[in-house]
């Protein structure tokens, strides 16, 4: 069933809760959290479990002066807080800029790793893959791994050629093309964007301006797809859309469907991501507009057509979404199992002026701005991205906001783990011996209220999204809504064996591995 009468039942059922509680979702404690800091010139923030202890961590990116990396207190001390651990943890930037970061465990050691893309402009110095050493230290091995010069604007980990290595994609500022570094057995990297089909210029021998990446297997061949949305100053730069075409044809190579197949878009935009709105199994495709341009999204029809929401609504999907969005995310913020949105808004346009914008997700592909009612709203403080996790690990996800001079970093904590809603969070672990210990890139299927006619499944997948500048290290959170009990977790993982659990209580964390058969062996609390 499409997002209908169930999601508006479940949409007006939230709307009465909140109202009942009568109070904000988040409020701003990026001073306690933080201890106020301010990153002069912080660009975008991504968070990544560096020492396995369960809480996540956090890794401010933007100038070389704003570069700052904290560690998360909660576990072993109780106390929410970051302690700022930029000078002992070793990730020193080569260059002056940083924009994007990507976490994942590309040699399989057990221990999340980062790539941090940086603009390399002129600096000659170029890579910066950081190896987690396992005791909250990293070293830079770029010149032994990957030790590219180009101007990195989104990277993510992904196992593009699906041999249980995680590869790295890049989606370049330009005149750079487009990058995907495939792993090697022995750990090295070999750089195979142009032999892949990536390197598409758009207008003489200038590529890239690559500023949202998504990743998935929107067509559930097995492989994973890309699109990259773009902008520059004046707009009219196609995006792509790279369909894996490795199932197909037995290597690794991408056709660009943009301009067939009615996702082409050449108005300035930023984000973007492969998410499952409306509960049917497949992954639609949102794009964030920029510069004032409107934020599309186009359901998944199957068989590789897609059509326009806006099209089904007769208007816009976002009724006011005139700022300069950039940063974006598809998140469940209250619990309710649908996916809301919300966006990083840069600067002033079109009369829209405020710092973050937040939209609920109402069902019938309708979302209504709540972010003076959530409290998120404040005037622009500038930055380009925010990142979600659950910092404080009770069941809501928290906001990091970064900022531009003069303003102290924001930090977001949600109460909405209190507002009745249940929720679940589950750590998927490849198979021991599987290099791409994080599964990243596996689908993850939530069965609640089974049997009955409020029986819905939820999609998630397992960090592959890079959206804007951020590929985060989290657990796949699942908003439960009434559910107390999660009938059934299916896990596709990304080699396509699948596993199955039942009856799992809501409300905890909890860790699931890939085992062989398909019933799964248990699973570990954490």
């Amino acid at each position: 069933m499409r997002n209908g009468i169930r999601h508006a039942m479940a949409g007006l059922a939230a709307a009465a809760l909140a109202a009942t509680a009568g109070a904000q979702t988040f409020s701003e404690q990026g001073a306690t959290v933080l201890g106020g800091y301010d990153a002069a010139r912080g660009f975008s923030g991504s968070f990544g479990d560096i020492d396995n202890d369960g809480d996540p961590d956090l890794l401010i990116q933007g100038w070389a002066s704003a570069r700052r990396f904290f560690r998360n207190n909660t576990v072993g001390t109780g106390s929410a807080t970051y302690t700022d651990i930029t000078v002992s943890g070793g990730i020193i930037a080569n260059d002056t800029t940083g924009w994007s970061a990507a976490w994942g465990d590309y040699d399989g050691d057990g221990f999340v790793d980062v790539f941090l893309g940086e603009s390399n402009t002129g600096s000659g110095i170029a890579g910066d893959l950081f190896h987690n050493n396992g005791n909250a230290t990293f070293t830079n091995v770029s010149q032994s791994t990957i030790n590219d010069p180009g101007f990195h604007q989104n990277v993510a980990w992904n196992d593009a050629n699906l041999d249980g290595l995680p590869d790295l994609v890049i989606g370049m500022e330009g005149p750079e093309p487009h990058e995907v570094y495939v792993q090697n057995q022995d750990g090295s990297f070999t750089q195979s964007g142009q032999a892949a089909g990536l390197w598409i210029p758009y207008t003489g021998s200038l590529y890239g301006k690559g500023y949202g990446l998504a990743i998935g297997d929107y067509d559930d061949d097995g492989d994973y797809d890309l699109y990259i949305s773009t902008c520059r100053t004046g707009g009219n730069i196609p995006n792509n859309f790279f369909h894996n075409m490795l199932v197909e044809d037995g290597f690794l190579h991408y056709v660009d469907l943009a301009d067939s197949n009615g996702t082409q878009v050449r108005d300035n935009s930023y984000g973007s991501e492969f998410v499952d709105f409306d509960d049917d199994g497949d992954l639609e495709l949102y794009m964030t507009g920029a510069d004032g341009q409107e934020t599309k999204i186009w359901r998944n029809d199957g068989g590789g057509t897609w059509t326009d929401v806006k099209t089904i609504l007769g208007h816009r999907v976002l009724s006011n979404d005139g700022g300069d969005f950039n940063g974006s995310k598809a998140v469940d913020y209250d619990n309710d199992g649908d996916l809301d949105l919300y966006f990083h808004d840069n600067r002033v346009a079109n009369g829209q002026n405020s710092a973050r914008r937040l939209f609920r997700n109402d069902g019938d592909w309708v979302f209504t701005d709540v972010t003076v009612a959530e409290g998120v709203f404040s005037t622009n403080e500038s930055g380009y991205d925010s990142a979600w996790a659950d910092f404080d690990m009770d069941g809501d996800m928290d906001l990091f906001s970064a900022t531009d001079s003069g303003i102290p970093e924001r930090f977001f904590v949600s109460n909405a783990s209190t507002n009745g809603n249940h929720w679940l969070h589950i750590r998927p672990r490849m198979a021991e011996g599987v290099r791409n210990t994080r599964a990243i890139g596996a689908k993850l299927f939530v069965t609640i209220d089974e049997g009955t006619p409020q029986e819905r499944t939820l999609r998630r997948e397992a960090n592959t999204n890079a959206g804007t500048f951020n590929q985060s290290d989290v657990p796949v959170h699942f908003g439960l809504g009434q559910a107390a009990v999660v009938d059934k977790v299916r896990i596709v993982w990304p080699d396509g064996s699948e596993n199955t659990w039942t009856d799992i209580a809501a409300d905890q964390y909890i860790t699931l591995r890939q085992t062989n058969g398909t019933d799964g062996d248990g699973f570990v609390l954490y």
